[in-house]
């Protein structure tokens, strides 16, 4: 196993942040990336821009694509010809669909994931894009307006293409952006699934637990791949003190060595004894006063719009952090919903570890009363020091 020193550091609004040393760690796979779905902080890091051919986790843009189409999920659909043909030949994984076969859309979805069956993807392919070429072209325009740059894919099942890579950050991001659908959470975390024909399957890390016994009931999900090229990829999530985070890891040698599987336990484990959840602000809880003009509310408090926490070493406390919001304490109204008004930072050891954009989630406005009410103060300010100055005057003159 490869020893590698992992480091804690966000990436937050395209900004790297300074790392924060973490302890050492062992892996089987030779590129991996960890981070928090939360609040970008990145855990492990290893050659995760580096290129690596996914093999099966193609599979996870495939389902979330076809996703996008399938509005009944219970719909019956038909195996065809197209679905199956050439597979035996290219050596390709299947979920043992036929032609004729009358299934679901979510037997497709699981027939994916579960025993990572090409035909399903085929099937998959073909019936929400109406064709295999027209899905792939779909899949790199996702990942063009997901912002990931070191993607491109050749088909629907992860079979070696060289044309056909991605690197283990973007996989992590198509994973992440995958998760908001909870029909794909579903199918993703599932252990195992019987099809409404009857066909029976159980996920990578089920035949983990059954072949190596490894324990993985605190792994969430994964889907796993492997090709020759590719050797054992896997992208997996974890929950650790309420935060979800996700591990892609590739290139773990041995095909039926289940090492994918093992590093996956390996690294909850490790973060679930070193880190705990430290919470910086709790939902409702004012990160910061502004004074805002016009108006006669004369303040705005910013909340945390939801509790606001992170992930650190167990020997790091909320007292050991130093908390600093950037940015001008007032605001011109009117200010608009989506608008950056601060930051808030977070340093430890006089290294920052965290930043936190302040975005209003609404417009903020003054109303008209308080235009007319501000202004008219303004105005009747200097015309009474005026009249004041004339009063005074004119008594001094009657004096002289």
């Amino acid at each position: 196993m490869k020893k590698i020193a992992s480091l804690l550091c966000l990436f937050i609004l395209l900004v790297t942040i300074q790392p924060v040393q973490a302890k050492e760690i062992q892996l089987f796979s030779k590129y991996y990336y960890l981070y928090d779905r939360s609040n970008e902080m990145i855990y492990l890091d290893e050659k995760s821009d580096e290129k690596i051919y996914p093999a099966s986790m193609t599979k996870i843009l495939t389902v979330s694509l076809a996703l996008d189409k399938i509005t009944d999920i219970h719909q019956k659909v038909t195996i065809t010809s197209q679905d199956i043909d050439g597979l035996l030949a290219l050596q390709a994984t299947t979920a043992g669909f036929y032609v004729g076969e009358q299934v679901t859309y979510e037997d497709l979805l699981y027939g994916a994931l579960l025993p990572s069956g090409a035909d399903a993807c085929l099937a998959l392919s073909r019936l929400t894009y109406g064709s295999t070429k027209q899905m792939v072209a779909a899949m790199n325009q996702k990942v063009k307006s997901l912002g990931l740059t070191h993607s491109h894919f050749q088909n629907v099942t992860g079979l070696h293409d060289e044309n056909h890579y991605t690197t283990v950050k973007d996989m992590a991001q198509i994973l992440n952006h995958a998760l908001s659908n909870k029909e794909f959470v579903k199918v993703f975390n599932a252990r195992e699934y019987t099809s409404s024909s009857n066909h029976h399957w159980i996920s990578s890390l089920q035949r983990g637990k059954e072949y190596k016994g490894i324990d993985i009931s605190h792994i969430d999900g994964g889907k796993s791949g492997f090709t020759d090229e590719a050797q054992l990829t896997f992208a997996s999530t974890m929950t650790i003190d309420h935060h979800q985070l996700i591990l892609v890891t590739a290139y773990a040698k041995g095909q039926h060595s289940q090492n994918h599987v093992k590093d996956a336990v390996h690294v909850c484990d490790y973060m679930t004894k070193n880190f705990h959840e430290i919470v910086l602000y709790k939902k409702d809880e004012t990160i910061q006063d502004y004074w805002i003009f016009p108006s006669f509310q004369f303040q705005y408090h910013y909340p945390a719009y939801q509790d606001i926490s992170l992930l650190v070493s167990r020997d790091i406390s909320k007292n050991d952090l130093k908390f600093e919001v950037e940015g001008k304490n007032y605001l011109l109204l009117p200010q608009h919903k989506n608008q950056q008004i601060g930051k808030l930072k977070v340093q430890y050891q006089q290294k920052s570890i965290y930043e936190y954009p302040l975005i209003l989630t609404h417009d903020i406005q003054s109303s008209m009363m308080d235009a007319i009410g501000i202004y008219g103060i303004l105005i009747c300010i200097p015309v009474a020091l005026v009249g004041i100055i004339v009063i005074i005057k004119r008594k001094k003159d009657k004096h002289d």
